[in-house]
């Protein structure tokens, strides 16, 4: 049995008898831990939780609603394509657009009312070239303080505000960056101060007249502390508002580099993961001693076994490199993965389970809560990657189902 809780009523009890895998998430395990993050913050600090790449792979839709059930009113995703799916679901917050807009998008951003950021100068000439509509688009401005991928140098801020400035059609309603080792406290005080050089050397320019909020610390960042600047005064006389920018610490997961974080400048926050995944059982076979077992022969059998064949493989984002490695967890038992994880199988020992015991369909591989379960870390760590890729990849075909009690039934995805 997977160590979840019961299943809020309105709820979909059961996915499609023909589903191979199944991905389970705790939308309330997600509101606990926007609250955990939020205690992390001082006074006038806020978040812009970021829900992209499907929200790290745990269904960007429902997550969304969660979000918004947290009273927090505003999301980031990459581009007007999630931003888009995000409209047509209801979604009636703001949403920022980190990787900006691309050619023929600026309209459709207007018309949805989006956020995009401004990084490069060819989206300045896009806006030089377009026609408005009376629709006023905010912008939020891309400073490069080190990530040495998309923003503008302090040294370009002038020129870029007096071209943005001289648009009747946009306004800067904010200022970011990114840190390139945001769980580097060192590291990321210097881009700090890049940045906050960088808006000081334009704090009066009037095309910032109504600038009104800073962000820069993702999930590194808001663990060591680094979520505001001290807010340069403009000549208004007012702060600016600080967001804090996380995303993997809101599913319940660090950094893969960040044991330190934890065990130094910040207690631990107590953030716990959301995301669970399973493989149906599709056949239990009995082979003889000397059997082998899936691709190139590379398990022969010691022993008369017991083999499951679960429904799940690399195509669903179960690493290859677990071959032999990995296993799941039924009966209160470690099931080791027998031979090669196939494209969509991999086949487990279960000898040692009772025949009473026996699973009759789902089979537990990420079993948040459960001490014999593998973890996003362990499949991270064995597969040479981070958090984040096992988390958007792992269970992306497979259908959802979404627990915890903290949404209604109308919340839930169609």
């Amino acid at each position: 049995m997977t160590p979840y809780a019961p299943l809020a009523d309105g709820f979909p009890a059961e996915v499609s008898p023909a589903a191979r895998s199944r991905v389970t998430v705790d939308l309330g395990g997600i509101l606990d831990n926007i609250r955990v993050v939020k205690s992390l913050l001082a006074p006038g600090e806020d978040l812009l939780p970021v829900i992209k790449s499907n929200a790290y792979g745990h269904g960007i839709i429902p997550v969304s609603r969660a979000i918004s059930h947290a009273g927090i009113p505003r999301v980031a995703v990459m581009g007007a394509d999630e931003a888009s799916l995000l409209r047509e679901s209801g979604h009636p917050g703001q949403i920022v657009l980190l990787g900006g807009f691309s050619p023929g998008e600026i309209s459709l951003c207007r018309s949805l009312c989006l956020t995009p950021v401004l990084h490069h100068a060819d989206q300045i000439r896009l806006l030089e070239l377009s026609a408005s509509d009376g629709k006023i688009l905010s912008l939020h401005l891309k400073i490069d303080s080190g990530m040495g991928r998309l923003g503008f140098l302090p040294e370009e801020l002038p020129r870029v505000l007096d071209r943005l400035g001289a648009l009747s059609s946009v306004r800067i309603e904010g200022l970011m960056t990114h840190f390139p080792v945001s769980e580097d406290r060192e590291d990321s005080e210097i881009c700090r101060e890049v940045f906050r050089r960088g808006i000081l050397s334009v704090r009066d320019h009037p095309a910032l007249s109504r600038l009104s909020v800073i962000h820069m610390a993702s999930t590194g960042a808001v663990l060591t502390g680094g979520v505001s600047l001290d807010p340069p005064m403009f000549s208004s006389g007012r702060p600016l508002s600080s967001w804090a920018r996380p995303g993997l610490l809101l599913y319940g997961h660090y950094p893969a580099a960040s044991r330190e974080i934890r065990n130094g400048w910040l207690p631990s926050p107590a953030v716990r993961p959301v995301f669970g995944v399973e493989g149906r059982l599709l056949a239990v076979r009995a082979l003889p001693r000397g059997s082998s077992v899936s691709y190139g022969r590379t398990v022969v059998l010691a022993r008369d076994s017991r083999i499951g064949v679960l429904g799940l493989g690399y195509a669903d984002g179960l690493p290859r490199i677990l071959s032999g490695r990995g296993w799941a967890v039924a009966a209160g038992r470690r099931l080791p993965f027998l031979g090669r994880v196939c494209m969509d199988m991999v086949a487990v020992d279960m000898t040692e389970i009772p025949t009473d015991e026996m699973p009759k369909d789902w089979v537990s591989l990420i079993a948040p809560g459960d001490p014999l379960s593998m973890t996003v870390d362990h499949l991270a760590h064995e597969a040479g990657t981070i958090p984040y890729e096992i988390l958007c990849l792992m269970g992306h075909r497979s259908e959802r189902r979404y627990i915890g009690g903290a949404l209604s039934a109308s919340d839930l995805p169609l």
